[in-house]
């Protein structure tokens, strides 16, 4: 991976990006994009694009999910403690004994996740494998409620402190992979594909859509704001290859062999027969799965729309999602990157995608 594109997504991952309050993030990410992209635009609720050959027919969208899981303030009682609701699919029985960062205008407030010695639970207490939303509380190490008012209040999000960091040459861990590598990959691929304006016949937008995580609002606005004419949906995919996940229920798929393309539903067969060919002409591996039925990506947010939006949804392997030791292998993102710039030169001027019939 260049070195330029490596600072820049580790940057990307230690920025906080709670659904719902992603302007931090998509800072960096406008940042990044304006040193290549012929425009870099936000809208009302910040999503931003960026767009290189913005002339080219047909509209072509490569679109990554910008926001993270997390939890916001709902309740202080009078002695200090804070309760929460969850952003997103936050598991809770996750979520005790961690340390996390409650997001004031002031700046960021330290806290950590209640977690009662197991010497002083009761014999019901250690029953209970997963506690309820409501028994779950953050201590911030206030005197009382006045003095934890004074620093946080009811609204505050709050994230996990876990960052990102290597395991080894090429896997690493970080909370919220899920789904800023969507993100990277899609303006990395932007920006490979500048290298050969000349060569474009499409215009490509990359997209880096809020609110994912709670239904998937960011990727129908962009939908309808540009009115593409096919979209990549780039999100993170369960690897399956690690003990205690039966592959004859969720399939099998690896990290590090690269990423997934998915078929049946939202997922187009004249686009995904194009990303097929790409990749077998680039010699990029990729591995296949069925579309998803306990899940869905940005796909669904923008298939549907406009009269029917052909879409592809390339999945990145992530061991263990939605926790805050998410894993994968690096590779598969910059595999994804190259992938998506070659799809990108190989358009023609013009192109459309359908089903025949």
């Amino acid at each position: 991976m260049r070195s330029e594109s490596y600072e820049f997504f580790k940057n990307l991952m230690a920025t906080t990006s709670p659904s719902g309050f992603e302007a931090p993030g998509q800072k960096v990410w406008c940042d990044y994009a304006r040193q290549f992209a012929d425009e870099v635009t936000t809208d009302a609720y910040g999503n931003a694009v960026a767009v290189v050959n913005p002339d080219g027919d047909p509209k072509v969208v490569f679109d990554g999910h910008a926001d993270e899981l997390g939890m916001m303030v709902k309740y202080i009682d009078d002695k200090g403690f804070l309760y929460v609701q969850k952003i997103g699919g936050v598991d809770p029985a996750l979520v005790r004994g961690k340390r996390v960062d409650v997001h004031t205008n002031q700046g960021p407030v330290r806290g950590v996740t209640g977690a009662t010695a197991i010497h002083l639970q009761s014999r019901d207490d250690k029953d209970k494998k997963v506690p309820k939303w409501p028994e779950l509380f953050i201590d911030i190490g206030a005197a009382d409620g006045d003095d934890a008012r004074r620093r946080v209040q009811v609204g505050n999000t709050v994230t996990f402190t876990d960052g990102f960091e290597m395991l080894s040459e090429h896997v690493g861990v970080a909370r919220a992979f899920d789904n800023r590598v969507g993100t990277w990959c899609a303006i990395e691929a932007l920006r490979l594909a500048a290298e050969h304006r000349d060569e474009l016949q499409c215009a490509v937008y990359a997209c880096s859509s809020v609110m994912e995580e709670v239904g998937g609002a960011g990727a129908a606005m962009n939908a309808a704001n540009l009115k593409p004419d096919a979209a990549v949906v780039v999100d993170v995919t369960h690897a399956t290859d690690s003990p205690g996940v039966d592959m004859k229920e969720h399939g099998e798929v690896k990290m590090g062999h690269g990423p997934t393309l998915s078929v049946g539903r939202e997922n187009h067969p004249a686009l995904n027969a194009l990303i097929a060919s790409v990749a077998d002409k680039a010699d990029i591996p990729i591995q296949y799965e069925a579309f998803g039925i306990a899940g869905g990506t940005n796909a669904l947010s923008y298939y549907s729309k406009e009269g029917g939006i052909p879409c592809s949804v390339l999945g990145l392997p992530n061991r263990y999602m939605h926790t805050t030791v998410e894993m994968i292998d690096l590779r598969d993102m910059q595999r994804i990157a190259d992938l998506l710039a070659a799809v990108a030169r190989r358009i023609e001027k013009g192109q459309r995608f359908a089903v025949p019939v």
